[in-house]
């Protein structure tokens, strides 16, 4: 049962914090109920750990293997390692949003909240492209509405529904190739498709199922040219939903691409994916240099981090014999490091608009400068993000740019562009930093501010603690990462040999 206990208690969290936040619309109350979830289902997930390193998944239900059920989950250690990252972020969106966020519809904000986690959660876990494409909408459908939550303005609501209609027709297309898959094998189970449609490979109904699920799963990870709904989805969303879903919600869209490829057998797509990885990092670059609203900036940044991931990916499909382990470590550990980051970024960015009401990084020059602590952080997260040693970004960077120098040829080319490509990245964070914590403070800039909750500041506090310590200490991530990457490339081994 642990591979169902997480699900089970952000389920049962959130119809308790909504009917909390209902009945009482206490923001500390909803939001403390919604963090004890996340603690709750975060026990879960170690026991599942736990299990796992006896040598046993566990599993539901637990004859999964033989049983007749078409659904299963199994908390394997790439379902986990995706369940750390997002349980991490969300409770500390948690606790921030509990000032953060107005009283009105909060039981129903964290309600959204945490089906959107167990969403997550459940995409790492799922062992059949049912139940994957099952809770990947779970995820979708919970943050279509809370990036319209804040609906009091127009730009949230018409943010939403450009991101609705365009993650719906890729969801759509993500159906409708599983439904193809099931008719040729009348199985969705991962472990077993890659045998089964082994003769259809290379055959062009086959194709056109790869690139329906590429393009359906590619949408939610934000893949150029599918990325277009991101901007405006991440930057009106709430500042605390958009650390969630620029942190880890397209990661998780990247996973459940990753997984679903693997299970229909589709690995040699090296060359194809690192194309689609060195434009996604190069347009989502180029175009955050003339961002000047905060949060598009970092919504922007988010694209390009997505290329850098990517990379990884390409390389450890299209060179699993001297690069395989190295890219989807490299790959798997930026996740983990830009959910931080990029969570702790957004988080700052709201803290800011949460003091002066604008995300226009020229009404916030100087602001910086009188929260010292926050200034801090935010630089801390910029430059992470930028891969500055000795922070974490940095070292998943490297990792990255080792796996494309270990391929040589064309690996290198992109181990070089992704290095020319955080050079461009430091332009506009630089640029972020001096303006907002080390401009001048605007003539027409209130005397007085109103100081920071202590709840706002702690989750940005907590993240950049946690950006230096990777850094510095890289080891630590790389426990849950590198178990998770080595399940990866064994499933695609099994694939090739």
């Amino acid at each position: 049962m642990e591979a169902l206990m997480p699900l089970a208690i952000l389920s049962v969290g959130a119809l308790f914090t909504y009917l909390v936040g209902r009945l009482s619309r206490s923001r500390m109350l909803t939001g403390f109920i919604a963090f004890l979830a996340v603690i709750g289902a975060g026990s879960g997930v170690y026991q599942g750990w736990e299990e796992l390193k006896g040598g046993y998944p566990a599993g539901w239900p637990h004859d999964y293997a033989t049983g007749p059920l078409q659904s299963y989950l199994v908390a394997d250690y790439l379902g986990i390692f995706l369940a750390t990252v997002v349980l991490l972020l969300t409770g500390l969106v948690a606790v921030y949003s509990m000032r953060y966020m107005h009283r009105r519809d909060i039981g129903k904000f964290y309600a959204l909240l945490l089906m959107m986690t167990a969403g997550v959660v459940g995409i790492g876990y799922a062992r059949d492209l049912f139940t994957l494409y099952v809770l990947f909408e779970v995820m979708s459908i919970s943050s279509f509405v809370l990036v319209a939550f804040e609906r009091e303005e127009w730009e949230p609501i018409e943010a939403g529904v450009k991101y609705l209609v365009i993650s719906t027709t890729g969801s759509l297309l993500a159906l409708l190739a599983i439904a193809i898959v099931y008719t040729w094998t009348g199985s969705l189970d991962l472990t077993t498709l890659p045998l089964m449609l082994v003769e259809r490979a290379g055959s062009a109904p086959m194709i056109a199922v790869l690139a329906m699920l590429l393009v359906g799963f590619g949408v939610k990870a934000a893949i150029v040219p599918m990325h277009t709904w991101l901007p405006d989805a991440h930057s009106a969303a709430p500042s605390g939903i958009s650390a969630m879903l620029s942190g880890i919600v397209i990661e998780a869209g990247l996973i459940a691409m990753l997984k679903s490829l693997l299970g229909i057998g589709a690995v040699e797509l090296g060359l194809g994916l690192g194309i689609l990885a060195l434009v996604t990092m190069s347009v989502g670059n180029l175009v955050a240099l003339r961002q000047t609203d905060l949060k598009r900036m970092f919504a922007y940044s988010s694209v390009a981090q997505m290329g850098y991931i990517f990379l990884g990916v390409a390389l450890a499909l299209g060179y699993p014999a001297t690069a395989g382990f190295s890219g989807m470590r490299g790959a798997l550990y930026h996740i983990l490091n830009h959910g931080i980051a990029k969570g702790g970024a957004f988080l700052c960015a709201g803290a800011f608009l949460w003091l002066l009401g604008t995300r226009d990084m020229r009404r916030l020059s100087g602001i910086g400068r009188r929260f010292p602590v926050v200034a801090v952080c935010f630089i801390i997260f910029v430059l992470a993000l930028a891969g500055t040693p000795p922070l974490n970004g940095y070292f998943s960077k490297f990792l990255l740019v080792r796996a494309g120098a270990d391929v040589g040829g064309w690996g290198l080319f992109l181990a070089v562009m992704l290095v020319l490509n955080s050079v461009i990245s430091l332009f506009y964070y630089l640029g972020a930093i001096n303006t907002v914590i080390f401009g001048p403070v605007p003539e027409d800039a209130p005397r007085t501010i109103k100081p920071l909750p202590f709840m706002i500041v702690l989750p940005i506090l907590v993240l950049g603690v946690l950006a230096v310590l990777l850094g510095l200490y890289p080891e630590l991530g790389l426990e849950i990462v590198d178990p998770a990457a080595g399940q990866a490339m064994s499933m695609i081994h099994e694939v090739l040999f």
